[in-house]
C-alpha cells in the first residue's frame, strides 16, 4: 500500500468522526467514502459500522462493482452500491457521503424544495433532485445494482440529492470537500427552516450561488481552514 492510500484511509477515519460530531452521521447509520488516490477504479469505505466507531483497520477497499477487495470476514455496508455506481458514472466525484441528517429529512418529503439562501448553501446552486423510484422489495434501501444505477443517474452531475423519506447523498471532488458540503448543507437547511417560520425567504440566485461556490468554497484555503477547524474540535474533545 502506497503512502497516498494510507493518508486517505487516515483522513477517512477523521471524516467519519467529524461528521458524527457535527451531527451529519449522527447515529449508527450512514457512511462516507473516498476514491482510492492510487487507483481511480477503487474506493475506500468502512466496513458496516457506526461512523463514530470507525478506525483505520475498518477501512476496506472496493472495486466499482461494489466487490470488497480486502480479505476479511467482516460485513460490508449493504448500500455500498450507492458509492460504486456514482463513482462509476462520474469520474469527477472523489468522495460520497450518505447520511440521514435530521435537518434535511423534511425536505425529502415536502413540496417545499430545498434551495440555498446563504453562503453555506451556495454549493448546491444547481439544484438538489429527489429520488423517488424505490425497489420496495429492498425496504427502501439502495442495495441492488440496478437501483444504485438509477440513483446515480438521478444525481447526474449535481452535488447533492435527496432520497424521499430516507436520507441524503452528497458528493465532492475531494474527501475534505465532501465533508464541507455535507456539513454546510445541514447548516443551510436549518437556515431555510428558520426563515420559513418568519416569512418568505429570499433565496440565492443561480449566479450568486455559482460565483460564491467558485470563489469562496472552491478555494483551497477555505477548504483547508474548514478542515483544520473540524479536526481541532476533535482534538479539543480528545477524539483524535
Amino acid at each position: 500500500m502506497g503512502e497516498q492510500k494510507k493518508k486517505a484511509k487516515h483522513e477517512l477515519v477523521q471524516a467519519n468522526n467529524i461528521l458524527y460530531h457535527e451531527k451529519v452521521l449522527f447515529e449508527a447509520f450512514g457512511h462516507i467514502s473516498v476514491r482510492n488516490p492510487e487507483n481511480s477504479n477503487e474506493f475506500l469505505l468502512s466496513r458496516s459500522l457506526a461512523p463514530m466507531c470507525v478506525s483505520y483497520e475498518d477501512i476496506f477497499t472496493y472495486d466499482l462493482e461494489g466487490n470488497c477487495l480486502t480479505e476479511t470476514d467482516k460485513q460490508s455496508y449493504a448500500e455500498r452500491v450507492i458509492h460504486s455506481e456514482i463513482y462509476k458514472r462520474n469520474p469527477n466525484v472523489h468522495s460520497i457521503c450518505h447520511n440521514h441528517a435530521q435537518a434535511l429529512m423534511p425536505f425529502t418529503v415536502l413540496d417545499i424544495p430545498y434551495k440555498p439562501l446563504s453562503h453555506y448553501g451556495a454549493i448546491f446552486y444547481a439544484g438538489v433532485p429527489v429520488y423517488d423510484n424505490y425497489d420496495v422489495s429492498d425496504g427502501m434501501l439502495i442495495r441492488n445494482k440496478d437501483e444504485g444505477e438509477r440513483v446515480a443517474r438521478c444525481l447526474g452531475d449535481k452535488k447533492g440529492m435527496f432520497l424521499r423519506g430516507h436520507g441524503v447523498i452528497v458528493t465532492g471532488e475531494s474527501l475534505r470537500r465532501c465533508v464541507m458540503n455535507s456539513i454546510f448543507m445541514v447548516i443551510d437547511a436549518e437556515n431555510q427552516y428558520n426563515a420559513l417560520q418568519l416569512g418568505t425567504p429570499k433565496y440565492l440566485s443561480y449566479e450568486e450561488g455559482r460565483t460564491c461556490d467558485e470563489k469562496t468554497w472552491g478555494m483551497a484555503l477555505s477548504q483547508e481552514r474548514a478542515w483544520n477547524f473540524w479536526c481541532s474540535k476533535l482534538e479539543r474533545n480528545g477524539k483524535v
